[in-house]
């Protein structure tokens, strides 16, 4: 195990993404205090907060904040900021959660699925899962028609898709929301 880059704690006790691998700088849970826990769940509510705003509200000075803030981006805690968009607003009208099973035994097919699935723009969120289906994606069109272009021309034409089923979402009950606590 390599040490945290804050401290002598080892890599067994740190906080990291759902890609490891992809992990180059880790912090461990016991560097972040409860001001940085603080800030991050501010953060991920209203990431357009100024730095006096988040200042007053963890009772620290704006150039505090500020510092702290980028030494979360530097150790990979925060990995960006971002816009949440209306779907509708923006001209999707479908959602869809797509499973698919890609072949079994050629993991250079499932990495080229991986590839050319990162690419599309309608997939919102693609996730390696684990139990009797390979991947879950989370898709948007335009409409019904655009949906099965999508199923149709593209996923089951890729490489190594062995089949995929779609369930489309009639109503969101809770929407991907920003964290309330941090542990």
């Amino acid at each position: 195990f390599a040490p945290c880059t804050s401290c002598v704690f080892q890599l067994d006790t740190a906080i990291f993404c759902s890609y490891p691998a992809l992990i180059t700088h880790l912090v461990c849970f016991f560097c972040m205090d409860l001001k940085d826990r603080e800030l991050l769940r501010l953060l991920s509510q209203d990431a357009r907060s100024s730095w006096s705003k988040l200042a007053e509200q963890v009772h620290l000075s704006a150039s505090a904040c500020q510092r702290r803030v980028e030494a979360l981006i530097k150790d990979k805690v925060i990995n960006h900021f971002t816009v949440a968009l209306n779907d509708r607003a923006v001209g999707n009208t479908v959602k869809a959660f797509i499973s698919v099973n890609v072949t079994r035994g050629d993991t250079r097919q499932a990495e080229r699925f991986r590839q050319q699935i990162s690419l599309h723009p309608q997939v919102q969120s693609a996730h390696m899962i684990s139990g009797p289906i390979d991947f879950m994606l989370e898709v948007v069109a335009e409409d019904i028609a655009g949906l099965s272009r999508f199923l149709e021309d593209d996923l089951l034409n890729m490489e190594g898709v062995r089949d995929a089923t779609s369930s489309i979402v009639l109503r969101v009950i809770k929407p991907h929301s920003p964290v309330t606590e941090v542990a």
